[in-house]
C-alpha cells in the first residue's frame, strides 16, 4: 500500500508539471465519458417516457379496430375495411367472459366555439367505462355517464388544451359554461385530468360527449359504427385468452369463413409495450456505443502522451534504476500516471454527462433524462480500463529501458 501511495504522489506530481498537456490529454475521455453519460441517460429516459404513456392507457387493454394493420393483408392492399359497429360491441360484451369492461368510441374532428374563440379538436363519443378503461381522471366536474348516453345528452367533458384555448387558461374552471359544435350547443359538464404529449399526440387537445350524441350529432341519425373498442381484460394472466376469446367472436359476427383473413386487428397492450420497450433499448444501446467511440479516441490520446513523456524522462527512467528501482517500480509508476488521467477524466465526464443531460432532453422535447447508478459506475469503469490498457504499453516500455542505456540517451 505504501508503494502504490508512493507511486500515486510521484504520478500527480509528473502530470502537474505538464499542467497544460496533462488537461489536453484528459479531454478525449471527458467527452467520451460525458457524451455516453448524457446519450445513455436521454435514451433512458425516453423509453421510460415511452412506457409510462403505453400504461397510462390503461392496465390490461386490448383495443380492437377495423382493417388490419397498416391497412394492408398478406395477399396485398387491405381491401376487408368492414367498420365495427354497435352490434361488436354487443357481441363482445355479452360473450367475451375474460373481458371485464368494454368502452367504444366514435371519433370526429371539429371546431368548438365559446364567445368568438374557437380550436380545432378530436371529438370522441364515448362511453361511461371508457374513463376507467383508459385511464382518463376528472379534475373539475364529472365525466360522461349511462344516463347521458341513453339520453343522447348535449354535453361536453374538455381536455385541459381545449380549456386553455377556449377560456384563456387551463385555471379557469368552464364547467356550466356552454360551447358550441357545430353550431349545437353543448354543456360542459367536466374537465380532464392532463396527460400530456404522446408522441407527435397532445392528448389534452381532445373532447368527450356521449357516444349516441356523437354517433347521431357528428354521424348522422342512423350511424351505428365506432371507431375503435377498447376492451379492459379481467386479469393480466387473461389477455391471451380475451384476445382469443374477442377474435373468434368478431370473425364469427362478421361471416368470415376458415382460412379468411381478419377483417378487423385486435392489439395486445403487453405486446406492444414489450415491442417498444426492446425497440428504445436498442436505440439507446446504439446510442451509447457511437459515443464509446470517443474513449476509444481518448485512450489513444493517452497512450501518445505517455509515449512521449517516457522518452523525454529516459534519463530519469535510467537513474531511477541505477539507484536500485525494479522493472516493477518503473512500470508501477507510468501506468499509474495513466490510470490517474483516465480516471480523473472519467470523473469529469461523468459530472459534465449529468448535467449535460438534463440540457440536452428538453431541447429534444423529452421530459427527463434518467441517468442510472449502473451507466456511471459502467463509465467510471471503462475510464479506468482505458488507463490501464493504452497505458501498459507506455509503461512496459520504460520499464524494460536498458539503465546504462537510458544514462546516455539525449
Amino acid at each position: 500500500m505504501r508503494k502504490l501511495l508512493m507511486g500515486l504522489r510521484v504520478a500527480v506530481t509528473a502530470l502537474t508539471v505538464h499542467k497544460m498537456r496533462s488537461i489536453l490529454t484528459m479531454l478525449g475521455v471527458v467527452i467520451g465519458v460525458a457524451a455516453v453519460i448524457a446519450l445513455v441517460a436521454v435514451g433512458q429516459g425516453a423509453q421510460a417516457q415511452i412506457i409510462n404513456q403505453f400504461q397510462a392507457l390503461g392496465s390490461n387493454l386490448l383495443t380492437v379496430s377495423a382493417g388490419t394493420n397498416f391497412g394492408f393483408s398478406r395477399s396485398g392492399l387491405q381491401q376487408n375495411t368492414r367498420p365495427l359497429t354497435d352490434k361488436d360491441v354487443e357481441a363482445i360484451r355479452a360473450l367475451a367472459t375474460a373481458v371485464k369492461l368494454v368502452a367504444p368510441d366514435y371519433s370526429a374532428n371539429a371546431t368548438v366555439v365559446y364567445q368568438g374563440k374557437t380550436t380545432n379538436t378530436s371529438i370522441s363519443g364515448v362511453t361511461a367505462d371508457y374513463a376507467t378503461v383508459r385511464n382518463w381522471s376528472v379534475d373539475r366536474g364529472r365525466f360522461v355517464s349511462a344516463q347521458d348516453t341513453s339520453n343522447l345528452a348535449l354535453v361536453v367533458v374538455l381536455g385541459q388544451t381545449v380549456v386553455e384555448d377556449l377560456f384563456g387558461s387551463a385555471l379557469v374552471n368552464p364547467v356550466g359554461e356552454v360551447v358550441r359544435i357545430n353550431r349545437q350547443p353543448y354543456e360542459v359538464i367536466g374537465v380532464l385530468k392532463s396527460k400530456g404529449q404522446s408522441g407527435f399526440n397532445n392528448q389534452d387537445n381532445t373532447v368527450f360527449m356521449p357516444l349516441r350524441t356523437a354517433q347521431v350529432k357528428l354521424g348522422g341519425a342512423g350511424t351505428t359504427q365506432v371507431r375503435s373498442i377498447s376492451l379492459q381484460v379481467r386479469t393480466a394472466e387473461e389477455m391471451d385468452l380475451a384476445q382469443a376469446q374477442v377474435t373468434a367472436i368478431l370473425r364469427a359476427l362478421h361471416g368470415l369463413q376458415t382460412g379468411a383473413e381478419n377483417d378487423f386487428t385486435v392489439q395486445n397492450q403487453a405486446d406492444i409495450l414489450d415491442s417498444v420497450a426492446q425497440t428504445s433499448g436498442t436505440f439507446t444501446t446504439l446510442l451509447g456505443s457511437i459515443a464509446a467511440i470517443s474513449l476509444l479516441v481518448g485512450g489513444i490520446g493517452i497512450m501518445n502522451i505517455m509515449l512521449v513523456s517516457v522518452t523525454e524522462r529516459t534519463r530519469e527512467v535510467g537513474l531511477r534504476k541505477a539507484v536500485g528501482a525494479k522493472r516493477s517500480d518503473i512500470l508501477l509508476q507510468f501506468l499509474t500516471e495513466a490510470v490517474v488521467l483516465s480516471s480523473t477524466g472519467g470523473i469529469i465526464g461523468v459530472l459534465l454527462g449529468v448535467g449535460g443531460a438534463q440540457i440536452i432532453t428538453p431541447l429534444l422535447g423529452g421530459s427527463r433524462a434518467l441517468v442510472t447508478p449502473q451507466s456511471i459506475i459502467l463509465a467510471l469503469t471503462v475510464s479506468l480500463g482505458i488507463g490501464i490498457f493504452f497505458g501498459l504499453y507506455p509503461a512496459n516500455r520504460a520499464a524494460r529501458l536498458n539503465p546504462i542505456d537510458a544514462l546516455r540517451y539525449e
